[in-house]
C-alpha cells in the first residue's frame, strides 16, 4: 500500500526551493490539515475524480472559504501528479474536479457599543497580558502576531508610542516523520514596520502593567525572554469571548478600531499608516444616512482648484 504520508512529505521538498516562503508554508499547512487526512482515507489506489470533489464540497460545508477549498484541490492534484509521475499511479482527468459556488465574501466583523464596553471593563479590572493584547489591538489597531512580539524596549511610554518592528511566526519543521514546532520573530518593512501612537490611557495602563525591574529586552506579555505563542491567546481572546456572551478574535478587535477610526473621520492615510496597511476596505449599509446640507459641504472640499 502507497504510504500517504512519504509521498506527500517528498511532494512539499520539491516545493521547498521553488516557491516563496509564504507560499510553502501554506502548501505545508494544507497538506498536513487536508491532503494527507484526504490521502489516508481515499489512498492513491482507485482514486476517483468524484471522491475529490465530494471532499472538496464537505470542507465547503464546514465553513472553509472557496479560497481556501481551491487550494486545496490544487494542492491534492498536485500531489497525485507526483505520485502519477513517481509510484505509477492512475493519472484522472483533473478537469472533472470542479467546485463552484457562490465566492461571497465575508466582511470581518467588529464589536458593538455593548460588547466593547464588557472587553474594556473587563481588562479595566483585569491589569495582565490578555487585557493588555486585548487594548492593543482595540484602541491601537495591532495584529496578534505584532503584539505578542512586542518587547518592552518597543514601548515608549514618556513618547507615548510603540515600534512596531517585527512580527511572530510558527515554523513547523518535519524531521524523520516527527514534528518539531519553532515560534521565532521576522522584521517587518514598510508598511507593516511603523509606530503607533498610544492613547492617554493606554500608556497609564502600560505604566501600571511594566515592573521598574522588567528587562528591555523581554516581551511585553510574558515579560520574560520567552516569545508568547499566537494561537494561546487567540485561545484566551475566544474563552472570554464565551465567558461574556460573543465571538470575539482578534481580527474582530483590529476591525472594530479601523470602524472607529473612519466613523471619527480620522485622516485616511494616519489610519492606513496605523494599520500597517497600504489600503483599505471600506463597507456601507443602509443604516448611514447624512442629510443634504451635510453631503453638499463635504464635496465642496473637491472643487477644482482655479
Amino acid at each position: 500500500m502507497i504510504n500517504a504520508q512519504k509521498i506527500c512529505r517528498e511532494w512539499l521538498k520539491t516545493k521547498k526551493d521553488t516557491v516563496k516562503t509564504i507560499t510553502y508554508e501554506k502548501y505545508e499547512k494544507a497538506v498536513n490539515k487536508y491532503v494527507i487526512p484526504f490521502y489516508n482515507e481515499y489512498s492513491f489506489t482507485g482514486l476517483t475524480e468524484k471522491q475529490i470533489t465530494d471532499y472538496l464540497y464537505a470542507q465547503y460545508d464546514k465553513n472553509l472559504s472557496t479560497s481556501t477549498i481551491n487550494f486545496i484541490r490544487i494542492t491534492i492534484c498536485s500531489v497525485y501528479e507526483y505520485a502519477v509521475d513517481n509510484y505509477n499511479c492512475r493519472p484522472l482527468n483533473f478537469n472533472k474536479i470542479t467546485f463552484h459556488v457562490e465566492n461571497t465574501k465575508k466582511a470581518v466583523d467588529s464589536l458593538g457599543q455593548e460588547e466593547e464596553s464588557l472587553l474594556y471593563q473587563y481588562c479595566m479590572y483585569h491589569l495582565n497580558a490578555l487585557s493588555v493584547s486585548i487594548l492593543l489591538a482595540l484602541y491601537a489597531g495591532l495584529r496578534c502576531s505584532e503584539i505578542c512580539s512586542l518587547q518592552i524596549k518597543d514601548v515608549h511610554l514618556d513618547e507615548g508610542y510603540i515600534d512596531v518592528n517585527k512580527k511572530s511566526q510558527r515554523n513547523v519543521n518535519y524531521v524523520n516523520n516527527e514534528t518539531k514546532t519553532l515560534f521565532h520573530t521576522i522584521e517587518l518593512s514598510w508598511p507593516e514596520k511603523r509606530q503607533v501612537v498610544l492613547l492617554p490611557f493606554l500608556v497609564d495602563y502600560l505604566s501600571k502593567y511594566i515592573c521598574d525591574d522588567d528587562d528591555g529586552d523581554y516581551y511585553l506579555l510574558s515579560r520574560t525572554t520567552k516569545l508568547s505563542e499566537n494561537r494561546l491567546y487567540q485561545s484566551k481572546l475566544k474563552r472570554l469571548g464565551n465567558e461574556l456572551g460573543f465571538d470575539v478574535n482578534y481580527s474582530v478587535l483590529r476591525n472594530t478600531c479601523k470602524n472607529k477610526c473612519i466613523k471619527n473621520n480620522m485622516n485616511v492615510r494616519c489610519i492606513l499608516n496605523m494599520l500597517g496597511i497600504s489600503k483599505i476596505e471600506i463597507a456601507n449599509d443602509d443604516s448611514y444616512h447624512e442629510g443634504i446640507d451635510y453631503m453638499r459641504n463635504q464635496m465642496y472640499k473637491i472643487q477644482p482648484d482655479l
